[in-house]
Order: C-alpha cells, then sequence, then structure tokens
C-alpha cells in the first residue's frame, strides 16, 4: 500500500511538473462584454506536444486569475465544438430577435474536454480534466440587448489538494465575429508558425 501511495505521489508531481513547464506569450482575445483582453499562453515541445493556455473570466471573487488548458490532442476536438456553437449561437440569436425575446439562459447539448487552472494564494493550481459546457445567454445591458455564448468549465478542483477550490472560469463571446477572431488565434497554423519560429537566443550563434 505504501509503494502505491509513493508512485501517485510521483506521478502527480510529474503532471504538475509537465503542466508548469516554461510558457510563453502566444496571442490574445477580446472580451467586449468585459471590456477586456484576455492573454493566452503557450508551453511548446515542438508541433506534436504543446498546450495553449487561455485565460477567462473567474466566476470566483476569491479568484482573480483562471483559465483553461488546450492539449494537442484536444484542440480539434475543442476547436469542433466552438464551430457547432457558434453555428447554435447564430441560430439562436436570430430566433431571439425574431421574437423579442430579451432575457434567456438556455444550455447547449455540446461539450468538449480540457484542462482547468486558477491562481491561489500565489500558486498555481491545475485541474488536468474539465468538461466544457457552452451556454447562449441573453440580457439587457445599458440599454442594449447582448446575445452571449459562455463557454464554461464548472467548478476546478486543484489535483493537488482537494480542498483548494475555484468556482470556475469562463469564455464569453459577444459576436459571431468574436468567436472566429479567437479560432484564428489558437489555429493549428499560428501555432505551428510560432512553434517553427527561430527563438531569440538561437538567431545569435557563438
Amino acid at each position: 500500500m505504501k509503494n502505491i501511495f509513493k508512485n501517485l505521489t510521483i506521478l502527480l508531481f510529474v503532471l504538475i511538473a509537465m503542466q508548469s513547464k516554461a510558457q510563453e506569450k502566444f496571442s490574445n482575445y477580446n472580451n467586449t462584454y468585459l471590456g477586456k483582453t484576455f492573454e493566452i499562453q503557450i508551453a511548446a515541445k515542438d508541433i506534436t506536444d504543446y498546450s495553449l493556455y487561455i485565460d477567462g473570466m473567474s466566476l470566483d471573487d476569491l479568484i482573480s486569475t483562471a483559465g483553461i488548458t488546450i492539449k494537442q490532442n484536444q484542440q480539434q476536438e475543442f476547436t469542433a465544438a466552438l464551430s457547432d456553437a457558434k453555428v447554435k449561437y447564430e441560430e439562436w440569436v436570430k430566433t431571439a430577435k425574431e421574437n423579442n425575446v430579451k432575457a434567456l439562459d438556455k444550455s447547449m447539448s455540446i461539450t468538449s474536454k480540457a484542462g482547468g487552472y486558477f491562481l491561489f494564494g500565489g500558486e498555481w493550481e491545475f485541474q488536468f480534466l474539465v468538461n466544457l459546457k457552452f451556454d447562449f445567454k441573453i440580457l439587457e445591458s445599458k440599454g442594449e440587448t447582448k446575445y452571449l455564448l459562455l463557454v464554461k468549465t464548472g467548478e476546478i478542483q486543484s489535483s493537488g489538494n482537494e480542498f483548494i477550490k475555484a468556482d470556475g472560469c469562463v469564455l464569453v463571446f459577444s459576436s459571431s465575429k468574436e468567436i472566429d477572431d479567437f479560432k484564428a488565434a489558437i489555429s493549428f497554423e499560428k501555432i505551428e508558425e510560432f512553434v517553427k519560429k527561430p527563438k531569440k537566443e538561437d538567431l545569435f550563434k557563438d
């Protein structure tokens, strides 16, 4: 039993080490609902081994920074789910306008897998697998009707300490253009270009 516990502990620290490998600023995306730009970072060994760290809007009053991680083997599913959600979003916006619907909260039957993270007490906490949910929301803000696509993590629990939790985070898109711009920012082509670009230190040979 002691050996099993020891092996599980070692595995956990290995996973955390892998998750915490050096990240670089990769891109960003605009959240016009909040009037804020969020960063996207990348940790990449090569084009077949990378993870995107996408900051989102924290739903926890005690947590200022939270987001989702998309690994190389999750990206295709995630972007496909986002494309499906965009189609449904456009359909429901049209229906809402035609029927003068001013307030609504409705979940989509679309999901995708990712990871989650948040900053707690100066330390990064990770949940290695979360099931993302896609919601449609209509609300009135400053006399204007807003139609939002929400990508939500749900509660995030630290893999290192089950008692450390956050209420999760959400990516908020206010238009089809914002969804398209976000997809372009995390496209495989952009990642490939970034990964293959020579690093500054490699440009100056001794």
